[in-house]
């Protein structure tokens, strides 16, 4: 069995620049306790598989290849820092992907869509661009935390230029997540 997931790579300026807003919010002094996301490791995702029988990674491998057969590459702006579910209950803390034309959410539709074909079940919650930096241990208000949030409302971190779909291997490891590249496949027009 694999752990999998399928999501967008990041290029190394964009990873730079989101070191950036994460050391910022490392120096806030939080009420909350933060589990950070290695740097190294932040990844758009838009699907996450689970535990997935090997037999099934060819499977899932060509269904990718032809969502992208059938997906031109697209820029994507990142920037602005919240979380999810809200700054009130922070569980999540993150910088977004503006997705204004909606190309991003119809890819990771198509996405979900192979994966149910492919005997996934499909996400339950509406699909919403991110980039997750930390996790809150124990969400509660936190006023310090609200106020950075606020300050990096309108941060601009670069653009990710969505050209690619990966699916990953994740190894948990109490270091933190070890990801693998299992398989990729480009997207129309690069």
């Amino acid at each position: 069995m694999t752990r999998a997931f399928i999501a967008v790579a990041l290029p190394e300026e964009l990873r730079v620049a989101l070191g950036e807003v994460q050391a910022r919010m490392k120096r806030a002094h939080l009420g909350v306790k933060v589990s950070w996301v290695k740097i190294e490791n932040v990844h758009l995702t838009l699907q996450f598989l689970g535990y997935v029988p090997d037999d099934k990674i060819p499977g899932i491998s060509a269904a990718l290849g032809q969502v992208c057969a059938g997906h031109e590459a697209f820029p994507v702006p990142v920037g602005g820092a919240g979380a999810f579910p809200n700054a009130n209950r922070p569980r999540v803390l993150w910088v977004g992907c503006h997705d204004a034309d909606a190309r991003l959410k119809l890819l990771a539709r198509a996405v979900q869509t192979a994966m149910q074909e492919c005997g996934f079940d499909p996400e339950h919650r509406e699909f919403a661009a991110h980039l997750t930096l930390g996790r809150v241990k124990f969400p509660e208000p936190d006023a310090a935390l609200t106020k950075l949030l606020d300050s990096l409302r309108d941060c601009a971190c670069g653009t990710l230029r969505v050209d690619a779909l990966h699916l990953f291997e994740s190894q948990l490891n109490p270091q933190g997540s070890i990801y693998t590249k299992l398989s990729s496949h480009t997207l129309k027009g690069d």
